[in-house]
């Protein structure tokens, strides 16, 4: 299943209503233990935003739960002190009707927008995930250091046999667009490996286009604070046309070309794809192995979402608001994509 962030949210949900539904169900004097629900819930948002990003069910999450917090904090400073509590004041019940009211709203919106979850092994496409270190010398290698810098997470969808015999056990290398994780792409990239390619996606945590955002999160560097320092108008022709951008796609592709060669040094056809800045392509240098096709997604009109991935599967309140698009459970674009990705390859032959 798509790995996503709904069930931390599914998580605070629960934690912020137990604690403000305990105003109408609980009546005897005692220690109130359930007041430690708030922070928890308050914390688990911060977290959220940090493994998943600024996307709009994470802010929501997380002012929700900052007015959960703010209105049981004396209930928390009390428990902390092992105050007993006999009743609640009527002021605070109103507020904690109020949160309430608010942690439906977003359970509603939470449920709405929740993403499209897809199984792998319904396609049987086996999922797998390496963080890899840069070396001194400038290779990339799995580290067993926990506090290694992981400079790179490598996700490998691989066929099954009987599929990877029908393209000749070929392999994609596919780098994320800079305003989107690998995540927002996994539709697209399980249903490519379903017909029959192994694919590689490595998405890099840092590189000289992120300069001092080094020690953010992919999903929070990329996304939402390089987005956010540039309009929307101009959004997609920056990156596009910044060479910038393009030359650090270069230099992430030979490497992703190099680990791959490592690994599939039986595999006659590398075909590299990317999500705009296609010009990176003709600046590869001196690859470990010839490039046999190559295949740009931003260039199919019907691709509406270009450089953030397939969000009307994997973030659909993202979609309706930048976008106006309505969450797609037919995966209709990344199929499509697909289709059009494997005649570019096969055209390549």
């Amino acid at each position: 299943m798509l790995i996503t962030p709904f069930f931390g949210e599914v998580l605070i949900l629960t934690m912020m209503a137990v604690c403000c539904l305990r105003t109408y169900f609980i009546k005897k004097t005692r220690l109130d233990a359930i007041t430690t629900f708030a922070p928890l819930a308050f914390v688990i948002s911060i977290l959220q935003i940090i493994s998943w990003g600024f996307n709009f069910c994470e802010i929501l999450l997380f002012l929700v739960s900052l007015i959960v917090f703010i209105v049981n904090y004396r209930s928390f400073i009390r428990f902390c002190n092992h105050l007993y509590v006999d009743t609640y004041s009527t002021p605070f019940i109103v507020f904690s009707s109020i949160s309430l009211a608010l942690i439906i709203f977003a359970t509603v919106i939470c449920i709405i927008y929740m993403p499209q979850p897809l199984s792998p092994k319904k396609y049987q496409v086996t999922v797998t995930s390496t963080y890899l270190s840069k070396q001194k010398d400038g290779s990339y290698k799995e580290s067993d250091d926990l506090f290694a810098d992981k400079s790179l997470k490598l996700t490998v969808y691989s066929p099954s046999s009987e599929n990877a015999d029908k393209t000749k056990n070929s392999v994609v290398l596919f780098v994320p667009d800079k305003r989107a994780a690998a995540l927002a792409y996994e539709p697209y990239l399980v249903l490519l490996a379903k017909s029959g390619y192994k694919v590689y996606c490595g998405n890099f945590n840092f590189s000289t286009v992120e300069g001092n955002l080094k020690f953010l999160p992919t999903s929070v560097s990329r996304r939402n604070l390089i987005h956010n320092v540039r309009k929307e108008a101009s959004d997609k022709k920056y990156f596009d046309a910044n060479p910038q951008f393009s030359d650090a796609y270069a230099k992430e592709f030979e490497i992703l070309i190099k680990i791959a060669d490592a690994i599939e040094p039986k595999s006659k056809y590398f075909a590299v794809v990317c999500d705009g800045a296609s010009d990176c392509f003709y600046k590869i240098k001196n690859p470990a192995r010839p490039i046999s096709a190559s295949f740009d997604l931003a260039r199919v009109s019907e691709y509406k979402t270009s450089g953030y991935g397939f969000i009307q599967q994997t973030d659909p309140l993202y979609a309706a608001i930048r976008y106006g698009l309505r969450k797609d459970k037919t995966y209709f674009i990344p199929s499509y994509l697909v289709t059009k990705t494997k005649d570019a390859i096969e055209a390549a032959k």
